[in-house]
């Protein structure tokens, strides 16, 4: 009769056999006496007779396990699409042949009871876990999975050794060598699968990144522009504002590109950015409202395939702002006629010769460029100038006086204003 909880019936161990029969069950024993049928000398196994005995029913209990092995891969597939939608990802007969290859591998580690897993094995489940990454299966599925496995392999060997009549220190020594290999094994196997994820996320971000740059070039084939931005997530149909920015020091890149409006949890805003001659670039549906941190300059909304107008825009006005010396994202718009003080070389070097470098250097000359830039912002007033340079009437007047003496300019031209307020602007920026 069997003893309550046990796998099967149990036969009673002679006394003087017991302790010889359990050493002979140790995981060095089981290796070799697995892995041979030949009679072993009583003075190193005991009494050969019960040892041989030990043997039959341990190479009866792995016969039939190969034997029913279809079966058991068919459990382990039954058990899987209850539990678990790790099949639904799959093809079945690749998930068949995966699972058929795993029960194998475990029995068969269980039979030599080894529980170290050789080169061939590590090759082979780093291969497996790879391709369940490849596959979109994430690791916690694929743990799962195996665990799912593991628990019908060895529920099947507990319901056959009832049937087999072996014994309970028998199957116990079966299913721990199996379960040691599995633990090892596993865990080679999420390697794989971790090595895999993280190829599969670099080739991501150079696809990625190639398409965000040939929108912003205007190099993607018309052809090829629908059909590449509905596989990335992007709606071909709508407009987009191109985005050029800089990280201000000790800026998290990932943080800077949150506040511009990329990797919005809520798909409010679509878009795709990606680094481009150091500076984070991209597209967005909607132009950022504030930054915290970090310089942009932002183009006007374009159509996806003239995306590469709103970038060159966007370029401009990261631009301006850098010379500015302002913070935050700006488009043209707000910048005004800096951008083109600050990109129009050719005639900044002109105004420049004409109303900067005829002036005395050193303090007189700052102080003159001082007094006409307050003049500007005051409309032309000497009286509120005067308020807010702190100095008398008189002073503002001799100044702008000497300002018009030294460049030969006055003052009351409308054009010589324009020209000078371009010479102030260029006087401020960092060029």
């Amino acid at each position: 009769m069997s003893k309550p909880g046990s796998f099967g019936p149990q036969r009673r161990p002679h006394a003087s056999t017991h302790r010889d029969r359990r050493a002979a069950s140790s995981p060095v024993a089981l290796a070799g006496a697995l892995g041979t049928r030949d009679e072993v000398g009583d003075s190193q196994m005991g009494d050969s007779r019960e040892v041989r005995q030990l043997i039959r029913d341990r190479n009866v209990l792995i016969e039939s396990l190969f034997a029913e092995q279809d079966t058991l891969v068919e459990r382990v597939r039954a058990a899987l699409g209850v539990e678990h939608s790790v099949n639904r990802r799959v093809r079945s007969d690749e998930l068949h042949n995966d699972m058929a290859r795993d029960v194998v591998r475990i029995l068969s580690a269980a039979r030599g009871g080894r529980a170290v897993v050789n080169g061939d094995d590590v090759a082979d489940l780093a291969i497996a876990g790879e391709a369940w990454a490849r596959q979109g299966v994430p690791v916690d599925e694929m743990l799962r999975a195996w665990q799912i496995g593991v628990e019908v392999v060895v529920g099947h060997v507990r319901d056959l050794g009832r049937r087999l009549g072996v014994e309970d220190a028998d199957l116990l020594e079966f299913v721990s060598s199996a379960l040691a290999w599995s633990d090892i094994a596993v865990v080679t196997a999420a390697k794989g699968h971790r090595t895999a994820e993280i190829a599969l996320a670099i080739a991501e971000e150079e696809r990625r990144a190639g398409f965000v740059r040939g929108v912003l070039f205007g190099t993607v084939p018309a052809s090829d522009l629908r059909v590449t931005a509905e596989a990335h997530g992007i709606d071909p149909t709508r407009e987009y504002v191109a985005i050029r920015a800089r990280l201000a020091d000790g800026v998290n890149q990932r943080k800077l590109e949150q506040q511009l409006g990329f990797h919005d949890s809520s798909q409010r805003r679509q878009g795709l950015c990606a680094l481009v001659d150091g500076a984070i670039a991209g597209f967005l549906s909607e132009p950022p409202s504030t930054i915290g941190d970090g310089l942009a300059g932002v183009g006007a909304p374009r159509p996806l395939k003239y995306v590469a107008e709103s970038y060159r825009q966007a370029t401009r006005a990261l631009m301006t702002v850098q010379a500015c010396g302002l913070h935050g994202a700006h488009d043209l718009e707000s910048l005004g006629l800096r951008a083109a003080v600050a990109m129009d070389s050719d005639v900044s070097d002109i105004i420049r010769a004409r109303y900067l470098d005829p002036l005395s250097p050193g303090d007189s000359a700052r102080e003159l460029i001082a007094t006409v830039r307050a003049y500007l912002a005051c409309d032309m007033h000497v009286e509120r100038t005067a308020t807010r340079l702190f100095v008398h009437q008189n002073t503002v007047r001799y100044r702008l006086a000497r300002f018009e003496e030294l460049t030969g300019a006055s003052l009351r031209e409308t054009q010589v204003i324009v020209e000078v307020w371009w010479a102030i602007a260029l006087s401020e920026m960092s060029l």
